[in-house]
């Protein structure tokens, strides 16, 4: 499997959006920063969703220099406050993250395999890994 490199797209006005005016408001400057590293974290994971377990707000107050309980208040406030984040199945989400890592997905599943497809028809013996299949 190719490394992931940890990229994926946001608006580099986001801190422009109103419910980011509202967060930020409640939270300052800091909640930005806390919003982020969420963000950053539901990127590193496969589905890029946090499950709602007691360990995942243990990692994320060390990350946020907080307790976990302020970590539980502030994605509650994320979720039913601000919009920002959805709480579903016991797991908590950003649909924009998951819309924009969909397109980049499809993107590199699209490349690979047109990468497949060209090294093919040059006669190399190149074997798809599993994940690579659609």
């Amino acid at each position: 499997m190719a490394k992931d490199t940890r990229y994926f797209t946001h608006d580099h006005d986001a801190r422009h959006d109103h419910k980011i005016h509202a967060l930020i408001k409640k939270y300052g400057v800091e909640g930005y920063g806390r919003f982020w590293i969420v963000i950053e974290n539901m990127r590193e994971i496969s589905g890029y969703k946090l499950n709602g377990k007691s360990y995942v707000y243990e990692s994320l107050a060390e990350q946020m220099k907080c307790t976990a309980e302020e970590v539980k208040q502030f994605l509650a406030d994320c979720v039913q406050e601000f919009d920002l984040f959805v709480q579903e199945d016991g797991f908590i989400y950003s649909e924009s993250l998951l819309t924009r890592m969909a397109k980049l997905d499809a993107m590199r599943r699209n490349n690979r395999n047109a990468a497949y497809i060209m090294h093919e028809k040059q006669g190399h013996n190149i074997t798809k890994e599993p994940d690579d299949l659609d």
